[in-house]
C-alpha cells in the first residue's frame, strides 16, 4: 500500500499479497455477512414460529368464539320459538276470553231485554190496577 500511495510499480508478489489482502478482507467481510443472515434467518424462524403459535392460538379462540356464537343462536332460536308458542297460546286464551264476554253481553242484554219486557208489563199492570182503583172508586162513590 506504500508503494502504491508513493505511485511505485508493483511487482508480481505484491500484486499477489495486495490480492491476497483483498481476498481476506472480502472473506472477513462474506463472513461476517454470512453471521448477520443467519441471525436474520435465526430470528425469522422464531417470529415464524411464534406467528405460527399465535395463529394457532388465534384460530382456537375464533374457533371457541364460533362456537359460543352458534349456542347463542340455538338459545335464540329456543327462546323465539318459545315466545312463538306463548304468543299462540296467549291469543287462544285471548279468543276464547273474548268469546265469553260476547257470550257474557249476549246474555246481560237478553236479561235486559226480559227485564224491561217485564217492567213494561208491571207498568202495563200497575196501570190497569189504578184505573181498576179509580173506577172502583168512582162506583163507590156514586
Amino acid at each position: 500500500m506504500r508503494k502504491v500511495s508513493e505511485g511505485k510499480k508493483l511487482s508480481t508478489e505484491d500484486l499477489v499479497v495486495l490480492m491476497l489482502g483483498l481476498f481476506q478482507g472480502i472473506r472477513k467481510d462474506v463472513t461476517e455477512t454470512n453471521k448477520r443472515i443467519d441471525a436474520l434467518y435465526d430470528l425469522v424462524g422464531r417470529i415464524y414460529d411464534l406467528m405460527g403459535k399465535n395463529y394457532e392460538a388465534l384460530n382456537k379462540r375464533i374457533e371457541e368464539t364460533n362456537k359460543r356464537i352458534d349456542e347463542t343462536n340455538k338459545r335464540i332460536d329456543a327462546l323465539y320459538d318459545l315466545v312463538g308458542k306463548n304468543y299462540e297460546a296467549l291469543n287462544r286464551r285471548i279468543d276464547e276470553t273474548n268469546k265469553r264476554i260476547d257470550g257474557l253481553v249476549k246474555d246481560v242484554n237478553e236479561m235486559r231485554e226480559s227485564i224491561n219486557k217485564r217492567i213494561d208489563n208491571l207498568y202495563d199492570l200497575m196501570g190497569k190496577i189504578y184505573q181498576a182503583l179509580i173506577r172502583q172508586e168512582t162506583t163507590q162513590r156514586q
